[in-house]
């Protein structure tokens, strides 16, 4: 066995267990001290009764006990049974037949009892297994016997169980019943008589399960609508979740969409600005284009005119103006312009031709705009 499955071994199975069913244990003696012993047995009954026929007694009359073998009223005689029914009797007592079981104490001695050792595993199998082990192991017929088991963990192998299977031949049930008012169909239990035993086995002969209680099925009923409207709430809630969600997420997703088309007229509009703005710095680095030509007005002679003036930008950051036109002196142009505050470098761009037909020298001048200061 390898250290780590020892370990998982002691842990789960020694220390986390012990621990576990000792905190248990003081949990709930300090959770029912919290009552007096009335309240408590109230609390803890759970309304199931046993009318008890100790068997091999004489004409002892039957005990109606409560699930802890405690006392409950009077007890039933032959002569009240032969007189009235057993509904009546327990109807007398505040008990009903649904809810109490018929049980035989019958002498250890009657019984046929086998031991014998079984695995852990088959623990869960164990009320089929000695059904089918009746008839293969022991003289009697399943249908003549009634039979129960107790198990017990074997002292020396923890894998293994000690079984106990009891077995009680019907047709003793009769002579053992004799006088007590009950018949074989009357009962539900049968147990041997062993006083002071921690495990008693009890064997089925009439009801196999236990008697209905009204209000434990009220309180299962109550409890399964309980559930139920817990499921339907926590269902109700997911789908308005999910609603709410889907809501929110359409919201989000038009908000989303304005505000991309907010941002992109903020960028747009921001772009047009700065582009604005170097337009106006552009422009205030030189003259107007109509002070450009007002002072070209101002500086021709009144015998030249214009026929084509351009404004250029042969480099970038320098400007220049050309003019094409006739004057009756196109050689003293270029220094007319020279002195001039908004041109600077002004000379002819081509030769100087006289027009046959105005009379005047056709000229073409270029001169560079001066920045503003």
């Amino acid at each position: 066995m390898s250290s780590s499955s020892i370990w998982r071994r002691e842990l789960f199975e020694g220390s986390l267990a012990s621990s576990a069913s000792r905190a248990w244990n003081w949990y709930r003696a300090e959770f029912f001290a919290l009552f007096s012993p009335g309240t408590l047995a109230w609390l803890l009954d759970r309304g199931e009764r046993r009318l008890l026929l100790r068997a091999g007694r004489g004409r002892e009359p039957l005990q109606l006990l409560s699930a802890d073998g405690q006392a409950l009223a009077e007890p039933v005689s032959a002569d009240e049974l032969s007189g009235s029914s057993i509904d009546e009797a327990l109807e007398r007592r505040g008990a009903t037949r649904a809810a109490t079981k018929i049980v035989v104490e019958i002498p250890r001695e009657a019984f046929f009892v086998r031991r014998f050792d079984a695995p852990l595993a088959a623990q869960s199998d164990l009320p089929r297994l000695l059904a089918a082990e009746v008839e293969r192991k022991t003289p009697f017929l399943l249908a003549d016997i009634v039979h129960g088991h107790i198990a017990q963990p074997h002292p020396q192998s923890p894998s293994k169980l000690v079984v106990e299977q009891w077995i009680l031949r019907r047709d003793l049930l009769p002579a053992l019943l004799d006088g007590s008012g009950l018949s074989i169909d009357d009962l539900d239990i049968v147990q041997p008589a062993l006083d002071g035993a921690a495990l008693v086995p009890t064997l089925a002969v009439g009801r196999a399960v236990e008697a209905p209680h009204r209000e434990r099925a009220a309180a299962l009923i109550l409890a399964l609508v309980a559930i139920v409207f817990l499921l339907v709430g926590v269902g109700v809630t997911l789908w308005r979740q999910d609603v709410d969600a889907a809501a929110l997420d359409v919201e989000i997703a038009e908000v989303s969409r304005r505000a991309a088309d907010a941002r992109k007229l903020a960028e747009q509009a921001a772009s047009e600005s700065r582009l604005l703005a170097t337009l106006r710095g552009e422009r205030a680095k030189y003259p107007a284009f109509a002070d450009l030509w007002e002072e070209v007005s101002r500086l021709l002679p009144d015998g030249a005119f214009v026929s084509d003036m351009r404004l250029v930008e042969a480099r970038e950051g320098e400007r220049s103006i050309e003019i094409v036109g006739l004057a009756d002196s196109a050689a003293s142009l270029p220094a007319l312009f020279d002195r001039s505050a908004l041109f600077a470098d002004a000379k002819l761009t081509a030769p100087i031709t006289p027009d046959p037909i105005e009379k005047r020298e056709t000229f073409s001048l270029q001169a560079k705009v001066r920045r503003n200061p």
